[in-house]
């Protein structure tokens, strides 16, 4: 019998498998639109104190017995203004509604964010707001925002919404410097931080699609991915330099570079920057910034980090050198596979790994180690003040003094890592020929 029950039961949506995302693209997994609204909504779990963090992090030294020596972390006062706000479709029952969200619960949003939110719950603007999933207020860091309102416009009205929306902040809000509109394809929450593989439509409502980043000089796209806090961001180039103390003749490559705003801060202490991003967006901010430097030394490649590419790279004469290279992981993944063997191979001088995840940093110690690299130092990153997660970047060099065991390369020779040798099994020790000599005693010599 075909009751109601088992047709609703046929016609029932079935998710789409999951994805593993992070600030790059995964190639081939979508995430669902069930997952990521789930993560979105989900309960607020009570934030860790730095205190907690600080605890939490010599618990992870003192376990996994990390070496190296461990630096004074690394924080900033963060202002509000400086902080990506947005405004998210909060669900009480049946009942929708747009919310604010800020760096923490107490804190007191910009007045620019509560002069859109009153427009926003408007009758004029009713369709509009109907047909928005989400406004992300995107911070430049000098006190100023770029505005991206996601939302299904497929009627006239929502449309006409948007654009009287749209004059209105141009007309009343000086603090905002663009403002677009945004359609994912498929129908996800749009998150630069947690980019998945879909497309994103926009339409220019007015300004520009570069943003600037402070006023360091420099510009990202709007679509591009920046940590939500940016007073630590601005100031971490520096923290890098101190901390690796680049000299004369060194060389950059800036993996998972985005916007490329470390390599492009940092250009002006190395002969030569390297950037490797797989977005359009990256593509089209490196560029720019790349023809803002005086001694225009930055080169954007775009692709996937792949042991392809490393292999191909640093198989050409014009780059050999002493290399530093700098990999900000994406939250909760590790390197691909087989890019430790690729990287140690190319013999950098130094090797800055970046992750938020305890885990992964144990275990991508183990692998550099297995490939001739000692972690020298560590820095606790507090790049996101309020939100309980901290960051930790590594900084490996070669084992010179043969604390692993293993030969270092003679000046001149090849950049291949010179490995052990390997160790002959017990099981064939009769096998090896062993030369013994006869030596006197000691009363054999005295007679």
């Amino acid at each position: 019998m075909y009751t109601r029950q088992s047709r609703n039961a046929s016609l029932k949506f079935k998710s789409p498998k999951k994805l593993v995302a992070g600030k790059f693209h995964s190639r081939t997994e979508i995430s669902s639109r069930d997952v990521e609204e789930k993560k979105e909504t989900k309960a607020v779990v009570k934030k860790m104190s730095l205190d907690d963090l600080k605890n939490q992090l010599s618990a992870w030294v003192e376990n996994e017995h990390i070496p190296g020596k461990m630096q004074s972390w690394f924080v900033k006062d963060c202002d509000v203004n400086n902080f990506d706000w947005r405004f998210i479709i909060k669900k009480t029952g049946e009942h929708e509604s747009l919310v604010i969200e800020g760096p923490s619960k107490n804190a007191e949003p910009p007045e620019v964010v509560t002069r859109i939110s009153e427009q926003i719950h408007k009758d004029h603007l009713r369709s509009l707001r109907k047909s928005i999933r989400q406004i992300w207020f995107r911070a430049t860091g000098n006190g100023r925002f770029a505005l991206l309102v996601q939302a299904n416009c497929h009627g006239k009205n929502s449309a006409h919404g948007f654009k009287l929306f749209s004059e209105f902040v141009e007309r009343s809000c000086p603090e905002v410097i663009s403002c677009h509109q945004i359609q994912c394809s498929p129908d996800h929450l749009f998150n630069p931080s947690t980019k998945v593989s879909m497309k994103v439509d926009c339409k220019n409502g007015f300004g520009k699609d570069l943003m600037p980043i402070g006023d360091t000089g420099f510009y990202m796209h709007v679509l591009d991915w920046a940590p939500r806090h940016k007073d630590t961001w601005l100031a971490l180039p520096e923290r890098i330099k101190d901390a690796i103390h680049p000299a004369r003749g060194d060389k950059f490559f800036d993996f998972y570079s985005g916007a490329s705003f470390v390599g492009a801060s940092l250009a002006s202490f190395f002969d030569k920057v390297e950037s490797l991003d797989c977005r359009e967006s990256a593509m089209v901010s490196s560029r720019y910034n790349s023809r803002s430097l005086v001694n225009e030394n930055l080169r954007f490649h775009r692709g996937f980090l792949e042991n392809s590419f490393i292999t191909k790279f640093f198989s050409k004469e014009e780059n050999e050198g002493r290399w530093t290279f700098y990999f900000n992981l994406p939250e909760g993944e590790s390197l691909p596979q087989g890019i430790e063997q690729a990287a140690a191979a190319s013999r950098p001088e130094r090797i800055l790994l970046q992750s938020s995840d305890l885990e992964i940093a144990s275990k991508e110690i183990k692998h550099f180690r297995r490939e001739g690299y000692v972690l020298r130092k560590s820095i606790p990153l507090y790049m996101d003040p309020d939100s309980g997660k901290f960051e930790l970047l590594m900084l490996f060099v070669p084992d010179r003094a043969g604390l692993l065991s293993q030969k270092t390369p003679p000046k001149g020779a090849s950049r291949s890592i010179q490995r052990p040798k390997e160790r002959v099994n017990e099981g064939n020790s009769s096998n090896i020929r062993r030369f013994i000599t006869d030596v006197p005693t000691f009363k054999q010599r005295k007679g």
